[in-house]
């Protein structure tokens, strides 16, 4: 019975799927045929979408890189999805297609959406990037609840990362989010991409400077939260920001000028052993600037003309959460002590703040 509940588990996204089919005789098979992009009557791991993909090997059982029809069955009709799993269909599931260097015949990239539960004639948009390993549905958890006018969307990068340094992506993610953008406004007529938030945690917080960085002017960024994470060198130095003309490449070879002025929280702990709040190496290349730093890199960016604000300067806006503020830029730093790679016993201060600060910068 474990082994089946994995197999159902791991096989991630098909209670989507089967809901979304829920009315037609065979969910299972349709799903198979949908996925069979050739009609050869089997799938090969590069047809099936990346949560399943991840898993191929699980389903293959005679290990000949190919899933039968019969396989897919086995593998997806025994069980019943769990009740997170059953919970989770009420997101609406969406997919953009792309082409990039590791997927040369295409690829189906996933994003979903949590309409709001709070009545209103418009919906601002808040975009929530999940971490390196991460899923976006589990990325939404309780944002949702927290901005109930919101509609909320989360999106899946591309091998569970988002390409940034030296993650395993090489995908054009910045297109992907401009594709999403222009996608919502023809499905969600009442979204006002006036009012667009992005907000995201360790690897998903290199997207979100990315999009500050390299989203060109046609999109307006009104209140960005990276959390966890820093900019690193090669976004940032000698007083430039830089992009890459080839995202399958690490050469940051190209000057940015970011398009746009944002209301910008970045938050972060001072005993981060993933990225140091320091600032140095994480990973095999990746080197951060400080938080500070990286605060004080988006406040010149923005109009500041002064001084860094020193380390020791810093007012306390709750018991070891230090607040750095830079008002004539729209540029704010918390400094959270003691505090690792996410924010334990601070967690309801800092995300009362993160809403806050979302609200209080809408029109």
């Amino acid at each position: 019975m474990l082994r089946i509940i994995q197999i159902v588990c791991l096989w991630a996204f098909l209670a989507t799927c089967v809901s979304e089919l829920a009315a037609q005789n065979s969910p299972q098979k349709r799903l198979f045929q949908q996925w069979d992009k050739n009609k050869d009557g089997v799938l090969t791991k590069q047809e099936v979408p990346e949560r399943a993909r991840r898993n191929f090997e699980n389903v293959d059982k005679n290990r000949d890189g190919k899933v039968t029809l019969q396989e897919h069955l086995s593998a997806t009709s025994k069980g019943n999805p769990s009740a997170k799993q059953k919970k989770n269909t009420a997101f609406k599931r969406h997919q953009i297609r792309q082409e990039w260097s590791q997927e040369p015949k295409g690829f189906e990239r996933e994003y979903f959406v949590s309409l709001p539960t709070k009545p209103q004639a418009s919906w601002p948009v808040t975009f929530v990037f999940h971490g390196n390993g991460g899923q976006a549905e589990s990325a939404l958890r309780n944002w949702p609840r927290r901005l109930p006018g919101h509609l909320v969307v989360a999106a899946q990068g591309y091998e569970r990362s988002w390409n940034i340094s030296d993650e395993r992506s090489r995908a054009p993610d910045v297109d992907f989010f401009r594709e999403m953008v222009l996608d919502l406004e023809k499905k969600y007529p009442k979204v006002d991409l006036s009012q667009i938030s992005i907000i995201g945690s360790s690897n998903g917080a290199g997207m979100v400077y990315r999009i500050l960085i390299e989203a060109d002017d046609s999109t307006k960024i009104r209140s960005a939260v990276p959390m966890v994470s820093s900019m690193v060198t090669e976004q940032y130095h000698d007083g430039q920001f830089w992009k890459r003309a080839d995202d399958s490449t690490n050469q940051y070879d190209q000057k940015a000028h970011p398009p746009g002025i944002s209301n910008i929280l970045t938050i972060h702990g001072t005993d981060d052993n993933v990225v140091p709040y320091q600032g140095g190496k994480r990973g095999r290349t990746a080197v951060h600037l400080s938080a500070q730093d990286t605060a004080y890199a988006w406040a010149r960016q923005q109009g500041f003309e002064g001084k860094q604000i020193p380390d020791e300067k810093g007012k306390t806006w709750k018991r070891d959460i230090i607040e750095y503020a830079y008002p004539q830029a729209n540029v704010t730093h918390l400094k959270v002590i003691g505090a690792g790679h996410g924010f334990g016993r601070h967690s309801k201060n800092i995300n009362d703040r993160v809403v806050d600060f979302i609200q209080s910068n809408l029109k």
